[in-house]
């Protein structure tokens, strides 16, 4: 077997190069974007819910 002529016919099915395509192409949410929308709402609420004393002299 000449493994030199078989490689050069060599050509990727069809599925895998739509696979390829939509795994790069999907912009999936990571773990360290879901941490930083979580921090981020966490830090929006403490802005919101922070109570400032003022004091009267």
């Amino acid at each position: 077997m000449d493994f030199e002529a078989e490689l050069a016919k060599f050509q990727p099915s069809l599925d895998i190069e739509q696979a390829e395509d939509a795994i790069y192409g999907n912009s999936t949410t990571d773990v360290t974007d879901l941490l930083h929308s979580i921090l981020g709402e966490a830090s929006k609420a403490d802005h919101v819910n922070t109570v400032e004393w003022v004091e009267e002299s």
